[in-house]
């Protein structure tokens, strides 16, 4: 019997022994706890009690795999992980779209269709979620710049307004899936902020979708994206969350 193992470059030491009783026919089963003692460099298990509940949580929680390597899947859509926060992208693409008429807005919007979206970086938090878009279909990089999210309940800093929508479950934060379930199951409702080519440059942002939902586009078109200096790598620094607003391209 060893006295000490080494694993994953860790040393241990015999400290405790099981002995493990069973019925006939191994119907039922019972443990006992006995402590170990090294008694001429030799291993004696000495008398022990009853395994206690408390006895068999602990060594489920002591066994369990902590710092021991494991191979996980690194998935190209992940930008940054760490500090509370999820970074990804998803290219260009169409998605289904749900739009319904608000008090909030002057003028309405109504249907529902696969309408073409540009290519995004979204960033999740414990209970918040920012959108971005950006030009092009390569995956974006740190430099990467970024542009305002086109669409519908997303404020000026990229904020998404979750309103009566229900975020995604605590064990589901780190779930992109959920986050963008979260973001395209809802309905689009109105604009968060009505400045002049801010949400869509050049055409008013309602009309703009209205065109989309009777007749979409083959692709997005990017010249109505709106340049708010920022980049990826703006995204990762630690005031971000501080920050009073993100600023468009001839704002002061």
């Amino acid at each position: 019997m060893k006295l000490e193992v080494n694993s994953y470059g860790e040393s241990y030491a015999l400290k405790h022994a099981l002995l493990v009783y069973e019925s006939p026919g191994n119907q039922a089963s019972y443990a006992t706890k006995h402590p170990v003692q090294t008694i001429d460099g030799k291993p004696m298990i000495r008398p022990g009690a009853p395994l206690t509940e408390g006895d068999y949580k602990a060594l489920i929680e002591g066994l369990k795999p902590k710092d021991r390597p494991t191979i996980e899947w690194n998935d190209p859509t992940i930008l940054a992980k760490g500090m509370g926060r999820l970074v990804w992208w998803t290219s260009p693409r169409k998605r289904p779209m749900f739009f319904k008429s608000s008090s909030h807005a002057a003028k309405k919007v109504d249907g529902k269709n696969i309408c073409p979206n540009p290519g995004l970086v979204f960033m999740a938090g414990p209970r918040t979620l920012h959108i971005f878009a950006f030009k092009g279909e390569a995956a974006p990089v740190r430099t990467t710049k970024l542009y305002q999210a086109p669409f519908f309940n997303v404020w000026s800093d990229g904020k998404v307004c979750s309103g009566n929508a229900t975020l995604p479950e605590e064990d589901q934060r780190n779930d992109r899936d959920a986050w963008e379930r979260f973001f395209f199951g809802s309905h689009f409702t109105h604009p968060n902020f009505g400045q002049k080519d801010r949400l869509t440059l050049g055409v008013e942002p309602c009309a703009f979708w209205q065109k989309q939902l009777n007749r979409p586009t083959k692709t997005f078109p990017e010249s109505a994206l709106v340049d708010i200096n920022l980049t990826v790598n703006d995204l990762l620094a630690l005031d971000f969350y501080e920050r009073p607003h993100v600023r468009a391209q001839g704002e002061f």
